[in-house]
């Protein structure tokens, strides 16, 4: 079924080693549990800016962002909050121009891939209805965006000008056009953009920005998994 979002809510990837190495991927991505993108998904808009459209298709969704920038997200069922690792494909097919993701005003991107992190007392007071925007407000959680976007080389870690202790940038792909898989370990990242380990895992979600460059993004993520 494919629903289309509005300003809150939803209408409705020797030979003896690397085949068991293939395996064991393969075993992995068998064993992770998918995050489907269905009607669970909320939407955080933005006064004075042209919200992003989000259509969701089950397994995938798509991504325009028109001169715009908001939000998708998708609080996670407390079955999950133990995750340590996700995988996902994206694909950009129009993206912004390179950008500075440390400036207001400058920090486009094509899309971010978030993972918001809490401690076990905090997160026990978050519920399916709980707003992002409250998630990343807390002065105890920790949001990695991994982002196909910005000036820098991957691997490069560019903290939130909007909040720089609690939202950081890991930027993993560049300001180009592209399709790709990831294979996060979330348990590594946190650590290397945070200093703090991974606690629990509360909430997923996905942004696109181009209102700064008045440009179009075109993208998609697709079969986003987390284990």
């Amino acid at each position: 079924m494919t629903a289309l979002f509005t300003r809150r809510r939803a209408l409705v990837s020797g030979l003896g080693l690397a085949a068991g190495a293939a395996g064991l991927l393969t075993a992995g991505r068998a064993a992770a549990t998918p995050v489907p993108f269905d009607a669970a998904w909320e939407h955080l808009t933005f006064r004075r800016l042209t919200p992003n459209q989000f259509t969701l298709r089950g397994t995938n969704v798509d991504v325009v962002a028109d001169r715009s920038s908001s939000i998708l997200y998708r609080v996670l069922p407390v079955d999950l909050r133990r995750a340590r690792r996700a995988t996902w494909s994206w694909a950009v097919d129009q993206s912004v121009p390179p950008s500075d993701l440390s400036q207001i005003g400058n920090d486009d991107r094509n899309l971010g891939m978030f993972f918001v992190s809490m401690p076990p007392e905090a997160a026990a007071k978050i519920r399916p209805d709980t707003s992002i925007r409250r998630m990343m407000l807390h002065s105890a959680a920790q949001v990695l965006m991994y982002t196909w976007g910005g000036g820098q080389p991957p691997g490069t870690i560019v903290p939130s000008p909007h909040a720089p202790q609690r939202l950081r940038n890991l930027i993993t792909r560049p300001a180009q056009p592209g399709q790709f898989f990831e294979e996060v370990d979330l348990t590594q990242d946190f650590p290397r953009v945070f200093g703090q380990d991974l606690q629990q895992l509360v909430a997923v979600a996905i942004s696109a920005n181009s209102e700064n460059s008045g440009t179009r993004v075109v993208a998609r993520v697709s079969d986003l998994r987390v284990l």
